[in-house]
């Protein structure tokens, strides 16, 4: 899970410092946790880049605001790479920049009512995109972000382009004025940011003909451009649950409901606006009758909002991978990639690694199960042979990687006196058609434990957040283990697998 701001702790007054290394520089003129760091040579610190960048120079005049309150100015000399030795609790001192676009595939609007808040917030920061990879939409950029982002060169930038045609990433964002990406991107270009892009896929919407043009525009825009990346759009049953028809324009206006306007989020206009603008170079428009839109209700938004089928998937494989080839002659790497859920669906056998590059884009589920297998391939010859007693072991995963992982169970199952199943857990929660491990919940992961009849449990990590303590639906794997009645352990990688069975082994 991406990381995900707590805004409860963005004041707007500092960095609130979490942590003081021992024996650093911070710790040497008396800084502690809870203290806060206000500025830095006069000026005032947004964020952590702010700091880092004032933390350049060899002498830096700090103001600081202790827990109880008071003022004090502290003035240290240092070389130009050292650090303080201190940790915010946030990286972001000031307001989070929201999201303003009513994309009709947004997971946020997506969700039940009663999860954690900040699980409903619509981050767009392009802060947290340099800091994290956090993929944003650039459409609520200010001039001044732009000369800050150019000034700082906050370089990879990764952006959510969805189409390159003004009138398609309209429809993809659910809006009407929309800035061109295409020259967004090539002003990054000139200032020497690169950035990493993606498109997320709609059956009949954004793909096709539609999706060969984005991909042709960002080619040109290489090496500016240094990775895109193909996801296909993830719908669960809360998407069109009491709602209808289920459709682009459908899934865009959910957006204006009351139940989904919050106070941190940058309200726009509904689709009625009666203004009629250009939105590429020949000549459409925005209420051109022939293509309708959103605001005429025409057949373009009355498209199903709707999963990719096997067949489909293949499909978008095969413009990809055409793609590929021409890239890999022309400049010497592939450039162009489908993400693993698009082969996993499609049934089609993972590439090897050479064909993801340097996986630029491994956390957006770009790579991941390559890595896995090449991972696998290389710790399983560390397994024990037999452990000391009989021991049954469910290794828990969403359906759509059931396949990698009875690979790996086949292989464990080899080991004498341990039986391994796979419990590929059915997500009830938010629906059949979210088929990722990301997404289980503890739920539906407990009876499932209870059902398989299993001494010991794996869970995947990408279940818990980025911290590793807390499901979607807020359990730890504590309460998991507690409620199915059995010792759970979280593993990620196949490391982490080898060494829970060693672990087995060793026991008396």
């Amino acid at each position: 899970m991406e990381y995900q701001p707590d805004v409860k702790r963005i004041t707007g007054e500092g960095g609130v410092i979490a942590h003081v290394a021992d024996q650093s520089i911070a710790a040497q003129i008396g800084l502690r946790p809870g203290d806060t760091l206000v500025a830095i040579d006069g000026q005032q610190l947004r964020d952590v880049i702010d700091y880092r960048f004032a933390m350049a120079e060899t002498r830096v005049t700090l103001l600081v605001r202790t827990a109880d309150g008071r003022e004090r100015t502290v003035t240290i000399d240092k070389d130009p790479d050292e650090d303080l030795g201190i940790e915010f609790t946030e990286p972001l001192f000031e307001r989070l920049r929201t999201c303003n676009n009513k994309c009709p595939f947004c997971f946020l609007t997506q969700m039940p009512k009663g999860f954690r808040k900040t699980l409903y917030l619509k981050d767009d920061d392009y802060r947290l995109s340099f800091l994290y990879a956090n993929f944003v939409t650039f459409t609520n950029l200010t001039e001044a972000d732009w000369v800050r982002i150019e000034q700082q060169r906050l370089s990879p930038l990764y952006i959510s382009v969805h189409a390159t045609d003004p009138f398609w990433r309209a429809i993809m964002l659910g809006k009407r004025d929309v800035p061109d990406v295409r020259e967004q991107i090539k002003r990054l270009g000139r200032a020497g940011i690169r950035v990493h892009t993606q498109i997320v896929a709609c059956p009949q919407v954004n793909d096709g003909e539609v999706l060969r043009q984005s991909i042709e525009d960002l080619i040109a825009l290489h090496p500016t451009v240094e990775s895109i990346s193909v996801v296909p759009v993830g719908l669960t049953k809360f998407r069109f649950e009491g709602k209808a028809p289920k459709t682009i324009r459908a899934a865009i206006q959910v957006h204006e409901t009351p139940e989904w306007i919050d106070t941190n989020w940058e309200r726009q206009p509904l689709w009625e606006d009666p203004t009629t603008i250009p939105l590429s170079n020949d000549n459409r428009s925005l209420h051109d009758p022939a293509l309708g839109f959103c605001s005429r209700l025409g057949t373009v938004s009355d498209v199903p909002l709707r999963c990719y089928t096997s067949t489909e998937a293949a499909a978008v494989i095969d413009l990809i991978e055409l793609f590929q080839a021409r890239c890999y002659a022309q400049f010497g790497l592939y450039l162009v990639y489908a993400s693993d859920e698009f082969y996993l669906l499609a049934g089609r056998p993972i590439p090897p690694a050479e064909r993801y590059d340097d996986m630029p884009q491994y956390s957006n589920g770009v790579g991941m199960v390559r890595d896995f297998l090449d991972n696998w391939a290389r710790v399983r010859r560390r397994l024990p042979s037999r452990l000391s007693r009989p021991t049954t072991l469910a290794i828990v995963c969403g359906t759509l990687v059931a396949p990698i992982m009875h690979q790996v169970a086949a292989r464990l199952n080899r080991i004498e006196n341990l039986s391994v199943s796979v419990v590929a857990v059915v997500n009830q929660f938010f629906g059949e058609t979210v088929t990722v491990s990301g997404l289980l919940t503890a739920q539906d992961v407990i009876p499932a434990l209870r059902a398989a009849g299993c001494e010991r449990a794996l869970l995947p990590r990408v279940m818990f957040d980025y911290t590793g303590e807390r499901t979607i639906d807020d359990y730890s794997p504590t309460r998991i283990g507690a409620e199915a009645g059995i010792p759970v352990a979280v593993a990620g990688e196949p490391d982490e697998i080898v060494r829970y069975v060693q672990a087995l082994s060793q026991r008396e």
